[in-house]
């Protein structure tokens, strides 16, 4: 109750704190925006982990998002925008994917404001390819989601949208071919935020969960005001929407399962984020969503794609105090290495990055989470932030999982009517100590950490084949940031590119797959998601720190219930495994693999 009266009068004075995303158009640009607040916690100095910006150095020094920050203030100017790490070209090597906005309403966009695709050479070197490749640019740009719908062999895109034009790519392995129409993906010109590929009901192809925001038209914007001040309105002001779910009908065509699935369109909510895989471990996959000001929900998965949401019950669709937050970005991993998936949610500055820990099971398909953000030394720091895209990755390949967030206000003239409070944030790393605790080392590891934008999409990957997780960064009207993994003292790793066996019930993608492994005393597990993060799309190959192990022992279990073991896997090395076959090393950008 506490918390609903603290939103009403927020929204009886068109106040805005707890509101998911506003950015006026003023004098400052995103790029020039002062440092984050001194009341962030200083960071640790003793950490090993390093980190370089090399945008310009590796080809991507010159893009910029080009979002139109209007007189009207119209809400979609502030959210994106999405990054993609997704080999589309099948050299092992991930490619970049950007998506761009534009000018809301505007059908066609200006050439500076479109969509691009970088590929990369496999060393980590990108050239824009947009024109050869036939990446479009419809509607006003949000997010990525990417997987092989049509399991062959090369991986797919999914555009989402404001205002309508969200747009299914089929990847030819030369370009891209606009089947949106065909495929049947009718568009009701809903606020489509971020995406995700998954085999919901477990018939070997990829179905497609898409999380929608508010019910916003130009046609029904509001104005709000702040200390007289025009500023973009709380989301508060408008009804959610129900998220989409597109069932693969496995002809190249989806049909609406929405409703069939459970997602019902009496339970509407503003979702922004959403992170898709087996998170009670039955074998399917699961959808947890972050959820902007309202509940966040955990859809279990019966294995025939209809969900049940559990959140409340389960203790992940509230803060540590029962309070509704304003969910930004999500993603799913091991935290304390017991082997149970756990949930992170990025959230608005203020609240922290709600940490859920997976307790043992009290029964079947009861499941039961703890939040520990405070507990485990990360509260304090996230607070200071406003919190959007999110990893949960092994950052120095000791085994363990360390989190990288993505930050950045609303507004770039805060200033002017808040203070202390910044447009431009630096984004944040925590350590993880070995013992399931973090350190805030942002402000030890490198340059890459230093810039205060308004960041938004986070996504991870080994983009150069060294076996260290870089990571890039989109900024709301701002550059791409690159931050290339320099630490020298990392762990050992080993890497696989999997695809599974759609004769076997697996879909080529190998989205919902488990990896295991036994290296030594540590046992790290991973998982291919569907998506995660915020509108973004992480490396689809799976990177273990493997410590100071020379080789491991993999156990795979695939999507469909199949499972393989491979033993003494030689670290240091990228492999390609095709289910049913051994290993293969690879070096990554060296060739084009043939489906």
């Amino acid at each position: 109750m506490r918390a609903r009266a603290r939103r009403a009068a927020i929204a009886a004075s068109l106040v805005f704190t707890l509101a998911a995303c506003r950015r006026p158009a003023s004098t400052p640009s995103p790029e020039a925006a002062s440092p984050a607040p001194p009341s962030i916690a200083a960071a640790t100095s003793t950490t090993s982990l390093r980190f370089r910006e090399v945008a310009a150095q590796v080809g991507l020094g010159a893009y910029r998002h080009v979002p139109t920050y209007s007189a009207d203030k119209y809400m979609p100017e502030f959210m994106g925008s999405g990054v993609a790490l997704v080999d589309v070209n099948r050299d092992g090597a991930p490619d970049l994917v950007v998506t761009n906005s534009g000018t809301v309403g505007q059908a066609v966009r200006a050439p500076e404001a479109a969509n691009r695709l970088f590929l990369n050479d496999g060393r980590g070197h990108f050239t824009d390819t947009t024109a050869a490749w036939g990446l479009p640019s419809r509607g006003y740009g949000m997010g990525v989601a990417a997987g092989d719908w049509n399991n062959d062999g090369w991986t797919d895109l999914f555009l989402s949208n404001y205002g309508g034009g969200d747009t299914l790519l089929r990847n030819t392995g030369t370009g891209f071919q606009d089947v949106t129409a065909a495929a049947g993906l009718t568009d009701d010109k809903r606020w489509s935020m971020s995406s995700a590929f998954l085999d919901g009901d477990g018939d070997g192809d990829l179905d497609l969960w898409v999380t929608r925001y508010v019910d916003y038209t130009m046609a029904n914007a509001i104005k709000c005001h702040l200390n007289r001040v025009h500023v973009y309105c709380t989301p508060e002001m408008y009804a959610g929407v129900h998220d989409r779910y597109w069932r693969n009908n496995g002809d190249g065509t989806f049909t609406d399962g929405s409703e069939e699935a459970g997602i019902t369109a009496d339970v509407p909510t503003r979702g922004l984020a959403l992170v898709a895989g087996d998170i009670d471990l039955d074998g399917d996959t699961d959808v947890y969503v972050a959820n902007d000001l309202d509940r966040n929900e955990l859809w279990l998965n019966d294995g025939a794609g209809r969900f049940t949401d559990v959140g409340s019950v389960a203790g992940v669709a509230y803060s540590s105090n029962g309070a509704e937050e304003a969910g930004m970005g999500t993603d799913l991993g091991d935290v304390d290495g017991d082997g149970r998936p756990d949930l992170i949610a990025a959230n608005f500055q203020g609240e922290s990055a709600s940490t859920y820990l997976q307790e043992p099971p009290i029964g079947p398909g009861r499941l039961l989470f703890r939040e520990v953000s405070d507990a485990v030394g990360i509260g304090v720091a996230a607070r200071a932030r406003l919190k959007w895209g999110i990893d949960l990755a092994d950052l120095d390949a000791d085994g363990d999982t360390d989190i990288l967030i993505a930050n950045g206000y609303l507004y770039d003239n805060m200033g002017s009517f808040m203070g202390d409070v910044a447009f431009g944030q630096t984004n944040t790393l925590f350590e993880n100590r070995g013992d399931g605790t973090f350190s805030d080392v942002s402000a030890a590891v490198g340059d890459a950490f230093t810039a205060a934008l308004g960041s938004r999409g986070l996504a991870t990957g080994d983009l150069d084949g060294d076996g260290r997780l870089d990571v890039v960064v989109g900024n709301n009207g701002g550059p791409l940031e690159v931050a290339h993994n320099e630490t020298m003292a990392a762990g050992r790793w080993l890497g696989l590119w999997l695809e599974g066996d759609v004769a076997a019930g697996a879909n080529r993608s190998a989205i919902g797959a488990r990896i295991t492994a036994s290296a030594g005393d540590r046992t790290p597990t991973a998982q291919r998601l569907g998506g995660s993060s915020f509108l973004s799309v992480n490396d689809a190959r799976v990177l273990l720190g493997l410590a100071s192990a020379a080789t491991a022992d993999i156990r795979i279990q695939w999507p469909g219930g199949a499972e393989t073991t491979y033993a003494d896997v030689a670290a240091g090395r990228w492999y390609h495994v095709v289910q049913g076959r051994d290993p293969v090393p690879f070096v990554p950008g060296e060739h084009t693999m043939a489906p």
